[in-house]
């Protein structure tokens, strides 16, 4: 019994810290290769999400304290940290904290994605973790793109882990200016009591890509044509049971 839970940790400390597995590369057949890949992605991205939820209820914890009370400085600070990494304007704006941490739907996750790593066979993907385009101008976290214009001067960032991809994705959603609309839409269909869609909201996401709409169609395409909305399903049942 002993060696089968130092197994289980072992995998599951692995699913967290490394890339995907080789033996994903070996797998023949385009359709098994994106069950594989999907279906591996999604428990990264569900255990961002549920993370993200921990976080959205400590700011509702913290906002029960009278915040303007010198003895609970400490439950001030705490809020402060959560202000500076969303990029909260105003220290005491509870809607914009609830705004802007809350989940990403595991459809728009898994189809950018595929997208923007060629379902993780570009050489991002392999070689920085980096699954999700994610760039930098930062040369000592980043490296640099074959194909990059001669005067440009921004990297591809790298990852210690898609764990860490996953993270710093969600929090560029969440966080970011250019994506307020993506914000903004999510919070009106939470505020109208309907179910976040993936679908709905890639197209929010005008801002992500260069290519503008026709980024937009590609999304939508993918989430329609590999039915990845069951994996919405999947996880608002689990987060909310």
């Amino acid at each position: 019994m002993l060696k089968v839970l130092l197994l289980i940790g072992f995998i599951i400390g692995n699913l967290y810290a490394s890339n995907l597995p080789q033996s994903y590369y070996q797998i023949q057949g385009i359709e098994k290769k994106k069950d594989f890949f999907f279906n591996y992605l999604y428990e990264l991205i569900e255990q961002e999400n549920i993370n993200i939820l921990k976080e959205r209820n400590h700011v509702l914890s913290l906002f029960k304290k009278d915040l303007r009370d010198k003895k609970n400085r400490s439950y001030k600070n705490k809020l402060l940290k959560i202000k500076w990494k969303y990029d909260i304007k105003k220290l005491y704006d509870k809607e914009e904290y609830l705004k802007k941490i809350d989940v990403v739907p595991a459809s728009l996750a898994l189809a950018q994605a595929a997208v923007e790593s060629d379902l993780g066979r570009s050489r991002f993907t392999k070689e920085a973790h980096n699954i999700f385009g994610h760039w930098t101008y930062d040369e000592k976290i980043g490296i640099i793109p074959k194909k990059r214009p001669k005067n440009a001067k921004y990297f591809i960032r790298v990852f210690g882990s898609l764990q860490e991809a996953v993270t710093a994705y969600m929090l560029n959603l969440n966080r970011n200016k250019a994506f307020k609309s993506f914000q903004d839409k999510r919070d009106n269909l939470k505020q109208h009591g309907k179910s976040l869609s993936g679908l709905e909201l890639s197209q929010t996401l005008i801002n992500y890509s260069g290519i503008g709409t026709k980024y937009l169609d590609i999304l939508k395409t993918m989430i329609k044509n590999e039915n990845l909305e069951k994996y919405d399903r999947i996880l608002f049942y689990k987060i909310k049971g």
